[in-house]
């Protein structure tokens, strides 16, 4: 994305590493020329720089920006194509694919000229701003019009000039009442029958919409899929690695004719990524009965054996060749995690109640055992906290993705609760700030009340003349 501009940007501007887009250049130019018109504007009403070097920035920028302008007006059409090798293809998929090659080069050619003219527009607009401002800065100069006037008129033209390219994009048409907002989100008749299933924690794979595109299958249903610009990178690894060519796989066995239930049943169970984040439900046609997978492995299982990855390349590539329900890959970073630890896989477990911030389960084994779970693992420091019985205890990452826990003998309940230390810290902080700004608000008040108090003059005392003595004693 123009790396000439954007990588010194890059490497040298403080925090513009954090923008995840690299043509957030534009958002902080955007930022910044107003910024800086502003202080120029300041020195000038101010009167920290001169008449003579306001007229001549004046003539100098003011000269600039108009030719600029007068550029594109008469010569953008020489220096730009206006033409996209996407456009043949888009006019063709609007009309259906059948227009024909005449019909696309008109179209495309039409295309073209409303693109100039639409340039032309607007360079011809930014010409007519940039002769009002500087004619307002030169009647101000001149002495024509007062301060008042000319930030006044600064501020009118500015307006007009946001006001204006915003209604291009937002305007009263892309407003709708909120009962035809609801009407984008009627259920269609398999996500109606997936509804039916009072589990509250199963995923829907999705394979009649663009699965890691869409996010039109979320609003119903925790999805293996949908859409997020900036994914976990080790769901994104594992999409990546496993879940598109199992996807692909599927897709293979679906399209085959004559293919038997057994057949069917048998090619789910070739699919770990896919089980082991418990796609319970595929959906091959929204208008019929969705897919049940019963290989899926649930919410959470017990494993019987641990497979050691020497590296995360390791343990993402074992990943394809394990049954997870049986077999967990645990990579060697947390081999002091799993010492001593015999699994056998015997027990049960089972999830008890379920909320985005808080997950319990409830388990039953003779022995001490190793536990999987569905769910994605975060880190031990990103605010995901296991307990047992109410005391916090350490998870591991197993499988790449998931989350794995030691679980003792005996009947216990089990809970993952997300609590992050810093969203805790900043509650305490903005408590305390928001009470120390109430406070100074409330002292700055009693304060300047205080000074007004001050500052009333003291009533004279009333002098008591002859004559007030007189009329009280009744004496001419």
């Amino acid at each position: 994305n123009f790396e000439i501009l954007n990588r010194p940007l890059f490497d040298t501007l403080p925090l513009f590493n954090k923008f995840r887009s690299p043509n957030s250049v534009l958002s902080v130019t955007a930022f910044l020329v107003p910024l800086l018109s502003f202080l120029a504007l300041e020195r000038i009403v101010s009167g920290k720089a001169t008449k003579a070097e306001v007229m001549r920035s004046l003539q100098i920028g003011g000269g600039i920006a108009g030719l600029i302008a007068l550029f594109f007006v008469a010569l953008g059409p020489s220096f730009f194509t206006f033409a996209s090798p996407n456009d043949a293809g888009m006019i063709n998929r609007m009309l259906g694919g059948q227009a024909q090659p005449q019909m696309v080069q008109s179209l495309q050619t039409a295309l073209m000229e409303t693109r100039q003219a639409l340039m032309r527009a607007d360079a011809l607009r930014t010409l007519a701003f940039v002769a009002m401002g500087a004619g307002l800065l030169w009647a101000f100069l001149r002495e024509k019009v007062s301060q008042t006037m000319l930030l006044a008129g600064l501020g009118v033209l500015t307006l007009i000039d946001l006001f204006g390219v915003g209604m291009r994009y937002v305007n009263s048409d892309d407003f709708s009442s909120e009962r035809q907002y609801e009407q984008n989100f009627v259920p269609r008749p398999v996500d109606t029958q997936i509804l039916q299933d009072t589990d509250p924690d199963y995923r829907v794979l999705d394979l009649t919409v663009a699965t890691f595109e869409s996010a039109s299958t979320s609003y119903f249903h925790k999805t293996i899929g949908g859409y997020h610009a900036a994914k976990l990178q080790r769901y994104q690894d594992m999409i990546d690695h496993h879940l598109r060519p199992e996807i692909n796989q599927l897709i293979g066995v679906l399209q085959t004719p004559g293919t038997s239930d057994s057949v069917l049943n048998a090619a789910l169970a070739q699919l770990p990524a896919l089980n082991m984040l418990n796609a319970k439900y595929i959906v091959i046609d929204p208008e019929g009965a969705p897919l049940r997978n019963p290989a899926a492995d649930g919410h959470a299982w017990f494993v019987s054996q641990v497979q050691p990855a020497a590296s995360n390349q390791a343990e993402i590539d074992a990943v394809g060749n394990i049954n997870p329900r049986s077999t967990a890959v645990v990579h060697e970073q947390f081999s002091d995690y799993l010492s001593g630890l015999t699994p056998t896989g015997e027990g049960s477990i089972s999830l008890t109640s379920y909320a985005p911030n808080r997950v319990v389960y409830s388990s039953n084994t003779n022995a001490e055992q190793l536990a999987v779970f569905s769910e994605v693992w975060y880190g031990p420091d990103k605010g995901w906290q296991a307990y047992i019985d109410g005391e916090p205890v350490d998870h591991i990452r197993a499988n790449y993705l998931l989350r794995a826990l030691r679980v003792p003998a005996g009947e216990h309940e089990i809970v993952f609760a997300f609590d992050p230390a810093s969203y805790r810290r900043g509650v305490q902080v903005s408590a305390i700030f928001s009470s120390l700004i109430l406070l100074l608000l409330v002292g700055w008040g009693g304060w300047r009340g205080w000074q007004w108090w001050q500052a009333q003059p003291e009533e004279a005392p009333e002098v008591e003349t002859k004559a007030k003595k007189k009329k009280k004693t009744g004496t001419k």
